[in-house]
């Protein structure tokens, strides 16, 4: 475990020197990305359709930077294991270390991400209340479902490389499945249930909650999905540890 760590630190730290140094802005590309992708769906959802609400913009960028992360995490763990083929035939490392090495690196990221977008809250939105100490916790749960869903496909796109295409409609379907765009009260109360079987609805509920409600989030909600996930990324590992032979075998065909 030792080596896991200290190997997935390597490997992160130089994968983000070397994405930073191929573009102009560095590290600045970081927080650029992002807010682009909020300003294109704002200028469509907030100004041409004029679908907000109250506080729109605020709601729609704590909707997008939960969700964003999530999306781009999920989407680069599909290939995870295979950009990994050359270090599996060379050592016995974990699997597991690759699809953990893409969640982190967009962690690091989302940082970035989060200290600007809780900074705007405070001086544009209610500011900052006592219930500000539970975005930790919602966070810690969005990082467990991220490397929940992102074991998920790593392990499953090796048997089959053309799921990648279905794994990006499923994404698709998820974002306008989960509220960040829109409010819940939207949703007829008979689809209500199955809007938060999405657990990206509920933890974006929860954001907001926290920085626009100034509320407690749902913490059986959030319970309910850190269990899940913390049972879906053992079981994963399991399955990545017991067929490695399969996995490192898969890697090199493709």
């Amino acid at each position: 475990m030792k080596h896991f760590w200290y190997l997935l630190f390597f490997k992160v730290k130089c994968h983000l020197k070397s994405e930073a140094s191929t573009s102009y802005l560095n590290y600045g590309w970081w927080i650029m990305e992002p807010l682009l992708h909020m300003g294109v769906f704002y200028l469509v959802f907030g100004v041409l359709m004029r679908s907000g609400t109250e506080n729109y913009v605020m709601f729609l960028l704590i909707g997008l930077s939960s969700w964003l992360w999530f999306n781009k995490s999920v989407g680069n763990s599909t290939i995870s294991i295979f950009l990994g083929r050359y270090i599996m035939m060379q050592t016995t490392v974990p699997i597991a270390l690759f699809p953990t090495e893409v969640v982190v690196q967009d962690l690091v990221k989302q940082v970035l991400v989060f200290t600007l977008l809780f900074v705007y809250v405070a001086f544009a939105g209610p500011g900052i209340s006592v219930h500000w100490i539970a975005l930790l916790p919602v966070i810690l749960v969005q990082l467990m479902l991220t490397l929940a869903v992102s074991f998920v496909v790593a392990m499953t796109v090796p048997f089959v490389p053309d799921l990648r295409y279905l794994v990006q409609t499923g994404l698709m379907l998820m974002m306008f499945g989960s509220g960040v765009f829109y409010s819940d009260e939207l949703i007829l109360p008979q689809h209500q249930r199955i809007f938060y079987m999405n657990p990206m609805a509920n933890l974006i509920k929860n954001y907001r909650e926290i920085l626009i409600g100034q509320h407690w989030p749902d913490w059986m909600a959030l319970t309910i999905i850190l269990l899940t996930s913390l049972v879906v990324l053992a079981v994963s590992v399991l399955v990545l540890k017991r067929h490695r032979t399969t996995y490192v075998r898969l890697a090199l065909e493709s």
